[in-house]
């Protein structure tokens, strides 16, 4: 029994008392150092998701970058606040994409959308897009959006910029991939300073996965 040192009260049971002096030992195991644990941004990244079920995320990644399973615990206690309006949707999708998006509501938009209905645009920049991309923006517009309304489609606009200054030679290679989605339209512009000689090669594949570049 040497270093063991009773913290039960003075009423404590002689029941307990045996108890803690035959586990003592594993009680002595059991950590306590969780300060910072309620701070999203100082909390252990093993203990993220216990305190995003504690602040009620109502969805979670575990495949996600650390930088956004921060900020999603980060914007949970507002997204519950303002739930149901414009403002929980942006919130909730800037949560899980550094990217620039714009909710549509019927009124804006009368020729597309039905009363009831509204659209998400998202503009995408420097940061893949994928089918999980889009699954994963679903789900948290549908966790923050009011019951009346409904989400008609999702549109997404990528943008990858590539500048190019002082430099002799420049040779660049785009590969596009679009499926099982269709590119409704597609705008390439270069802007070059000071270069010699300049080759930029787009190459495009849209249509039904699995698709192979050549």
């Amino acid at each position: 029994m040497s270093g063991f040192v009773s913290t039960l009260p003075p009423s404590a049971a002689a029941m307990e008392r045996a108890l803690e002096q035959v586990f003592w030992e594993e009680i002595a195991l059991i950590e306590r150092e969780i300060k910072g644990f309620l701070d999203p941004r100082k909390c252990r990244l093993d203990l993220l998701p216990y305190l995003a079920w504690e602040v009620s995320v109502d969805d979670w990644d575990d495949s996600w970058d650390e930088k956004y399973k921060r900020q999603v615990v980060a914007m949970a206690l507002e997204i519950h606040t303002y739930k149901g309006t414009r403002y929980a949707v942006d919130k909730s999708i800037e949560a899980i994409r550094s990217d620039s998006l714009r909710a549509v509501e019927w009124f804006e938009d009368p020729g597309n959308l039905a009363p009831g209905e509204f659209r998400v645009d998202l503009i995408s920049q420097q940061s893949p897009v994928d089918s999980e991309t889009l699954s994963s923006v679903y789900r948290a517009v549908n966790n923050a959006k009011n019951t009346r309304s409904h989400l008609k489609g999702i549109t997404i606009t990528s943008r990858v910029e590539t500048p190019e200054k002082r430099i002799a030679l420049s040779r660049q290679t785009k590969q596009v991939r679009c499926g099982p989605w269709v590119i409704s339209s597609m705008v390439s512009t270069s802007q070059n300073a000071m270069v010699c000689l300049s080759r930029v090669t787009v190459q495009v594949r849209s249509g039904p996965l699995p698709l192979t570049l050549e």
